[in-house]
């Protein structure tokens, strides 16, 4: 049953990133496969904010700079760029929480 529901989750957070790439947006993937390496590091993100702290407010954030971080040779370069990466952090959010995996 968990491993049922957490490939709803980790579905939920590919198909989020496959709009924003559809959507224009540069961080979310080229392929699918790369989509979904990504969603599995976001989903260890997004669960662990309870174990280290992270409030609402802070979560989208939170797991942008995780996105730069993990996607960009040198994240502290990334500038304006960022802003994609909220965009795209604000879409998993809001997928998590649809998911029911909140």
């Amino acid at each position: 049953m968990l491993k049922k529901a957490e490939d709803e989750v980790l579905s939920a957070l590919v198909a989020a990133l496959t709009r924003a790439y559809d959507g224009g947006s540069s961080v979310a993937g080229q392929s699918l496969e790369q989509r979904r390496r990504i969603a599995v590091a976001a989903l260890r993100r997004i669960r662990s904010f309870e174990r280290r702290s992270v409030s609402f407010d802070d979560r989208v954030q939170d797991l942008a700079k995780a996105l730069a971080d993990y996607l960009e040779a040198k994240p502290d370069l990334v500038g304006p760029l960022m802003k994609d990466y909220q965009l795209v952090a604000g879409g998993w959010l809001d997928s998590y929480t649809i998911a029911g995996d909140s």
